[in-house]
């Protein structure tokens, strides 16, 4: 079990990294994403989708699959819960500009200029996994969560192989990164460095082609572990190890597995992999001359821990998050996984276009106090 918890530790702390150098823990990227204005997070999971395809699909093709544990795996077909829990969780991700990796990125890189709001998050996704333990077997009673769930794909539906429907969708995946990149926009954050050396891209921020292939790595190193890189279910297993470890086991998770371990050690590694991506990071210009400091707002913090709760319990009803049920999930062709993932985001971007409607969010302010704080 200890060697479990330290791949699973390493594989978290992994995409931590990506998470930070891409700018996905900036609320003014993410808010960007949905609202079509800075496009570089989408871009990144785009290409994070193309490039894990691309390596199933190869793997497939050429018979080597099962050899290398690089069979995804699919989620389940879930009925109506895909609708509801997408809605919830959208509703959050479009007013927090979160989601279960990003705001444990964010704390770890320590962004933000209210103090504690990313912990805040974090307390909410706990209180969203004790609810979700509360209301699964009457969502389930009622036919919300379907009773009896199996696998659904679009190569098993059109009755194709995998391998090849695969190689389409990384080909699809990759136009569209491309078209996005060039048709829509992309806010530029200036480094303080100079870029001349390796180690200067390195250290400065990443690319979204260089941190989606990256992600898609660890997205298929995570398949080669008999896994899979998503942190709604590792929060779900990280409240589920601490509940058995004081006599209480959550009836969600009723028993405590090498495999759980795993899992719950995906989420804990993303702090300090954050952590480390920030130390190891030069500051953009206007960090390092900023003259924000990062306070305390009881008010922030409040709708911090409300959009954490609502991030965990969306994601655990409708199954998975931005990266479960999106980066990591889409190249596998569940069906279950793109009826989640395309609710949540229409719902997320019709709630963050609301909100600058309303002038709830001032995104220029939102990216210019981001510049500063961020790094």
């Amino acid at each position: 079990m200890i060697s479990n918890a330290l791949l699973g530790l390493l594989t978290g702390a992994a995409f931590g990294v990506v998470l930070y150098k891409v700018g996905a823990s900036r609320f003014s990227r993410v808010i960007g994403m949905l609202t079509l204005r800075d496009t570089k997070v989408m871009k990144f999971a785009f290409t994070a989708i193309a490039t894990s395809s691309l390596v199933y699909g190869l793997a497939s093709i050429f018979g080597v699959a099962e050899r290398f544990h690089l069979v995804p795996r699919v989620m389940n077909f879930m009925g109506p819960a895909h609708l509801l829990g997408g809605v919830l969780f959208g509703v959050a991700m479009g007013v927090t500009g979160t989601c279960p990796g990003t705001c444990v990125a964010k704390a770890g890189g320590m962004g933000g200029d209210k103090r504690f709001a990313a912990q805040f998050s974090m307390l909410g996704l706990v209180f969203g996994v004790l609810a979700f333990n509360l209301l699964k077997t009457p969502l389930t009673d009622v036919g919300v969560i379907a009773a009896n769930q199996k696998p659904m794909t679009i190569h098993g539906v059109l009755g194709l192989p995998y391998g090849v429907v695969a190689l389409v969708w990384a080909a699809l995946f990759f136009a569209i990164t491309f078209a996005a990149d060039r048709f829509l926009g992309e806010k530029r954050y200036p480094s303080s460095h100079e870029r001349k050396s390796v180690i200067d891209y390195v250290r400065g921020e990443w690319s979204w082609l260089a941190s989606g292939v990256v992600g898609g790595l660890v997205i298929v190193s995570a398949t080669m572990q008999d896994g899979f890189l998503g942190f709604s279910g590792a929060v779900l297993a990280a409240v589920g190890g601490v509940a058995h470890l004081v006599g209480h086991p959550l009836e969600a998770v009723p028993k405590w597995t090498p495999e759980l371990m795993w899992r719950a050690m995906l989420i804990v590694g993303v702090f300090p992999g954050a952590l480390l991506a920030k130390l190891g990071s030069y500051k953009s210009e206007a960090a390092a001359h900023s003259t924000v400091k990062p306070v305390f707002d009881a008010k922030a913090s409040a709708r911090a821990m409300l959009g954490g709760f609502g991030l965990s319990l969306g994601a655990l009803i409708g199954g998975g998050c931005t990266t479960g049920a999106f980066i990591s999930a889409w190249s596998t062709l569940s069906v279950g996984s793109l009826a989640m993932g395309g609710t949540f985001f229409l719902a997320s971007m019709a709630t963050s276009q609301l909100m600058l409607l309303t002038r709830r969010v001032d995104l220029n302010a939102a990216q210019r106090i981001g510049d500063e704080v961020y790094d």
